[in-house]
C-alpha cells in the first residue's frame, strides 16, 4: 500500500517533473512537444514520463505512430485526495462504532436494515451475492491487456483465466477508484440507507485508502449518513467468512454499527494460510526478489505463507515439496486451534489446483473435527498476484493473529 503510495508522491518531486505537469496542463502533448520545452533527453524524458505514469497522474495514449500524454482526472483526485487523508486526523475510528451501552440504544431506537458492500476480492459466487442482497465493488483486473471490470468470471472462467498464466499470460489489478466509491456512497446517503462495507486489507491494497478518502467527501455532503467501512485486514476467502459473519449478525437484528463492531473483533481470530507452487508471481509482485524467486524454483522450495495481524504478508516457512507444503499447512492450523475443539467452517480456496485442494480436506478431516469444508476457485484479485498452483487454509482460531505471532514467531 505504501509503496503505491509513494509513486503518486514521486511524480512532484522533482523540477523537470512538475514543469512537465505545467505543460501537460495546457492539453495533451507528445514527446516531441515536450522536448522542445524541458531541458533533457530523449532517454531522461522517457523516465521522468514512466515515473509519471506509474504514479497515475499523467495517462499515454496511442494515435497511429505517436503517443500522446495527458492529466488524468481520476489520477489528480485520488492524489488530491491522498494528501488529505494522510494530514488530518481519521474522522471515522472504532470508538465511533461504540455506543455507551448497545442495549440501551437498541431499547430507544428502531434498528434500521442495511447493505453489505463487499469487494471482489471475496470469493463470492454471483447466486450467493444475489441470495443475500449484497452489493459489490468490481476491483479491476487486465489479462494481457484486456480489462475486466466485473471479477466473476463473465468474460473468462477461472479455469481459462489461470490457464492463460501458465502459458505466460500477464495478469495485474488496480485499486477501486475513489469515484467509484464516492458514487456507490452517495446513493445510499441520499436515501438514508445505512451501509457496511467490508474491504480487502489496507495492508494489501490502497483500496481502502480510496475508499476512506471517498468517505470523507460523501460525509462533508452528507454528515448525518451512517456507513461504516471495516478494513478485514484480509483477502480471498478470508474476508468471505467475515462477510458471513456480518450476513448472520444483520438477520440476528443487528445493526450496521453494531455489525462493524462485532466484526472489528471478530476479523483478529479469522487465519489464512497459504503455499504457492511458482515463486516468480510473489517476484512480479514485489514480495520476493528476482534472486530468491529463481533459486527457490530450481531447488523445489515452496514458501509458507500467512495473513498477518496488520492485514500484511508474511513468510512462515520453506519447505521442499508440494506435499511437505501442505503438511506444513496442517501443522500452522494445529498450532492455532485448541486440541479437541470442533472448527465450524474450514474454507480452501485454490488456484487450478482441484486436486491439491481435496487432498487439503482430506488432511484437515483427519487431524481436525470439522462441521463443514468448503472448497473454492480464489477470484482473479488475488490470483494474479500468488499464481496458478497456490492453495490455503483458512479458518477461525482460538487465539488472534497477534496472539498466535507472539507466541511462536516473537
Amino acid at each position: 500500500m505504501h509503496h503505491d503510495n509513494s509513486k503518486v508522491f514521486m511524480a512532484f518531486s522533482d523540477v523537470t517533473r512538475l514543469r512537465i505537469l505545467e505543460l501537460l496542463r495546457e492539453g495533451d502533448k507528445t514527446a516531441s512537444a515536450l522536448l522542445e520545452k524541458v531541458d533533457a533527453g530523449q532517454s531522461t524524458l522517457s523516465h521522468h514520463m514512466k515515473i509519471l505514469i506509474d504514479s497515475g497522474i499523467v495517462t499515454a495514449r496511442k494515435e497511429g505512430k505517436w503517443t500522446f500524454y495527458s492529466i488524468s482526472d481520476s489520477g489528480r483526485n485520488y492524489a488530491a485526495g491522498l494528501l488529505k487523508y494522510l494530514t488530518s486526523k481519521p474522522k471515522i475510528t472504532l470508538e465511533d462504532y461504540q455506543p455507551d451501552s448497545i442495549e440501551k440504544q437498541r431499547r430507544t431506537e428502531i434498528v434500521k436494515p442495511f447493505t453489505i458492500v463487499v469487494d471482489t476480492s471475496c470469493d463470492l459466487t454471483p447466486e450467493f451475492i444475489e441470495q443475500n442482497e449484497l452489493e459489490v465493488m468490481p476491483i479491476p483486473f487486465v489479462l494481457d491487456n484486456e480489462e475486466h471490470n466485473d471479477g466473476y468470471w463473465q468474460k473468462i472462467s477461472g479455469n481459462d483465466f489461470y490457464d492463460a498464466l501458465r502459458n505466460g499470460g500477464v495478469a495485474k489489478t488496480s485499486q477501486i477508484n475513489p469515484d467509484a466509491f464516492v458514487k456507490t456512497f452517495t446513493e445510499h446517503a441520499k436515501n438514508g440507507r445505512d451501509v457496511l462495507y467490508i474491504i480487502l486489507s489496507g495492508a494489501l491494497s490502497a483500496t481502502y485508502q480510496s475508499s476512506q478518502i471517498a468517505l470523507a467527501e460523501v460525509k462533508e455532503a452528507y454528515p448525518d449518513c451512517n456507513i461504516f467501512t471495516v478494513d478485514s485486514i484480509s483477502a480471498t476467502v478470508i474476508s468471505t467468512l467475515l462477510v458471513k459473519s456480518a450476513i448472520q449478525k444483520r438477520d440476528e437484528g443487528l445493526s450496521a454499527k453494531e455489525t462493524a463492531l462485532w466484526l472489528e473483533e471478530k476479523k483478529n481470530y479469522m487465519f489464512g494460510i497459504f503455499t504457492v507452487d511458482d515463486l516468480m508471481y510473489l517476484h512480479r509482485g514485489g514480495r520476493l526478489s528476482k534472486l530468491s524467486a529463481i533459486g527457490g524454483s530450481v531447488l523445489g522450495i515452496k514458501p509458507i505463507l500467512s495473513i498477518n495481524p496488520d492485514g500484511s504478508l508474511g513468510l512462515k516457512d520453506k519447505v521442499r515439496g508440494r506435499d511437505n507444503s501442505l503438511k506444513a499447512l496442517i501443522n500452522h492450523m494445529e498450532k492455532a486451534t485448541e486440541k479437541g475443539a470442533v472448527i465450524k467452517n474450514v474454507i480452501i480456496p485454490h488456484t487450478n489446483c482441484e486436486e491439491d485442494a481435496q487432498k487439503l480436506a482430506e488432511m484437515v478431516r483427519e487431524a481436525f473435527e470439522v462441521e463443514s469444508i468448503e472448497i473454492f476457485l480464489m477470484c482473479p484479485v488475488v490470483g494474479a498476484h500468488v499464481g496458478p498452483g497456490t492453495v490455503a487454509l483458512v479458518y477461525e482460531a482460538n487465539m488472534t493473529r497477534e496472539q498466535f505471532e507472539k507466541k511462536y514467531y516473537s
